[in-house]
């Protein structure tokens, strides 16, 4: 089955991309359940805003979803080391994923756009993998690779909790 691939990044401890993987049938039900915790006038999950208590409650529906996230880390902190973990995202999911959706942040936006075109050549996906750069509340998957992050970066029982659905990947 093909997969959907979510990205965000945290830059707190060196460079770390979580690449979320959503079997393209659970895309739909995911964002439900995930739409389904906002409260009232939030637009979006930000993890470093919410409640211990609330984050809790998010990992637990994250946890229910049976999803990997890859991590890509780096001890760099250049748009180098973005450059090498989105290359290794697309070289991952080349192969399986029909989409990929990259968290946009304006100050990497050509950047990001420019790094996709060259490495969906590259890998030799660029027909085949459908690539976005969007704003995290333009879909509620891109707060999945969020609260991993945040999670996994933050240390402790919080990347106890996503220990169990990660997988690290050292550049």
């Amino acid at each position: 089955m093909p997969i959907h691939v979510f990205v965000d990044e945290t830059k707190s401890r060196g460079f770390l991309m979580a690449a979320a993987r959503c079997p393209a049938g659970d895309v739909a039900v995911n964002r439900k359940a995930l739409k389904n915790l906002l409260l009232p006038r939030q637009e979006r999950l930000h993890f470093r805003s919410e409640s211990n208590r609330r984050r809790k409650q998010i990992l637990q529906v994250i946890a229910d979803f049976h999803l990997t996230v890859d991590l890509y880390s780096t001890d760099l902190t250049s748009h180098e080391a973005r450059r090498l973990c989105l290359d290794a995202i697309v070289r991952d999911s080349a192969v399986s994923a029909e989409r990929l959706v990259i968290e946009r942040d304006d100050s990497t936006y050509e950047h990001d756009r420019r790094r996709l075109r060259e490495a969906t050549h590259r890998f030799g996906c660029h027909d085949t993998l459908r690539w976005d750069v969007l704003v995290a509340k333009a879909d509620p998957l891109l707060w999945i690779p969020d609260a991993v992050a945040w999670s996994w970066a933050r240390g402790g029982e919080w990347k106890g909790a996503v220990a169990p659905f990660c997988q690290v990947k050292a550049l």
